[in-house]
């Protein structure tokens, strides 16, 4: 197959920068794929849940379609959508679907079937056992009625991690199953190592001259907020000169409860909780921050993870992070989900700066050799090739 030749159409309920980092995975995948002779177009909604604003993707033609009254109830119900792609899948060489419940995986999975597209489907973290777990009982109806079908029909599942694959596997999902992880931009490394924004000090000054612990990402039960919070607690009358930094957008109430937690502990004072960050202030973010925790409780790949890294920060994050290089390449902790385990890993970190030092060195060096979008862009390429390959030789 002719390299200029390949086309693949992405489908993704929403683009918004809020939209998880399933987003910005997609437009960073997308634009990368360009320099590996593979077309791109990507196809979203606007609206109800899945907001209006969409994140840049240079030379990628996005398509987005307005939500409809049904999309109360099935996140991102279009009809106009589903004219698109029912009009453009056939002009392309493979449908590429990012996340599993909500109306544009659905639309998407039927029409490529009907014209007889290959089907690639990325969870994206939908399938892990917390995630399946929150509203069970919806889900299991979900599944049965709708996703078993979306999955058990793609030519191929695309997993972000090796712990992902393990749990398609686990639940007897039989699809053929690519990994390939998540990435950042080369020309975003060196912004993520910028010399912090004062505006960003001055607009949270409890962070003046404090060693920051950073937790970026969205702020919801299953990111392990409740077990960073009780950490913090133990360790604050160690380091008294301690601050936690809390960014991102509360999504099911779980600030609240966090609050509670750190208002009991004595130490709410030392929080600063700064809401959704993007641009110069979420840069400003990282580059005032002294190391990152992450300790969900599940995860698919967490892009957050991989911007604390390039900024050269060293990380703590929960086994079920699916990230065990970080611990492999000595550029951080990967401990078990305990509160003892969290407060210990931030407590060697804080009390030595030699090792914060080495082991910000070691991410930055992971994540330029392994995670960027020009590697990972040409698997996904190859991958592609393969799979087409494979449909047209059927």
């Amino acid at each position: 197959m002719e390299s200029d030749k390949v086309k693949v159409l992405h489908v993704i309920p929403g683009m918004s920068p809020e939209w998880t980092g399933s987003a910005s995975s997609v437009a960073g995948l997308a634009t990368a794929l360009l320099r590996n002779g593979v077309r791109s177009e990507i196809v979203t909604t606007t609206g109800r849940k899945v907001r209006t604003d969409l994140l840049p993707t240079p030379h990628v033609s996005v398509h987005a379609f307005h939500t409809e009254f049904p999309a109360r109830f099935w996140t991102a119900y279009s009809r106009p959508l589903v004219r698109f792609l029912d009009n453009a899948a056939a002009g392309f060489d493979a449908v590429h679907i990012h996340t599993l419940y909500h109306y544009p995986a659905f639309a998407a999975s039927r029409v490529a079937r009907k014209h007889g597209v290959p089907i690639v489907v990325s969870p994206r973290g939908g399938l892990n056992e917390q995630a399946l777990r929150y509203k069970r009982y919806k889900k299991w109806g979900y599944r049965r009625l709708v996703m078993d079908r979306i999955l058990q029909s793609a030519d191929a599942l695309h997993a972000v991690s090796h712990g992902e694959q393990a749990q398609i596997a686990r639940l007897g999902y039989e699809t053929p199953v690519f990994v390939s992880p998540n990435g950042i931009g080369r020309d975003q490394m060196d912004d993520f190592t910028s010399i912090h924004d004062s505006g960003f000090l001055a607009a949270h000054p409890r962070l003046i001259g404090k060693r920051v612990i950073l937790f970026l990402g969205r702020i919801q039960s299953q990111k392990g907020l409740d077990r960073l919070a009780r950490s913090f607690a133990r360790i604050g009358s160690e380091f008294e000169d301690a601050a936690l930094l809390i960014a991102g957008p509360d999504e099911d109430g779980t600030r609240r409860k966090v609050e509670e937690i750190l208002r009991a502990a004595g130490v709410l004072d030392r929080v600063t909780f700064t809401g959704m960050l993007t641009g110069g202030d979420r840069i400003a973010a990282f580059s005032c921050a002294d190391l990152f925790v992450l300790p969900s409780y599940s995860e698919g790949f967490s892009n957050a993870v991989i911007e604390a890294l390039a900024a050269g920060l060293p990380v703590i994050i929960s086994e079920q992070c699916n990230f065990p290089e970080a611990a492999r390449a000595e550029a951080g902790f990967v401990v078990p989900a305990e509160d003892a385990a969290v407060a210990g890993a931030i407590r060697a970190l804080l009390s030595n700066t030699d090792l914060r030092e080495r082991m910000g060195r070691n991410g930055r060096r992971l994540i330029l050799e392994h995670y960027t979008w020009p590697a990972i862009a040409a698997s996904m390429s190859e991958f592609y090739r393969t799979l087409i390959g494979r449909r047209a030789r059927a």
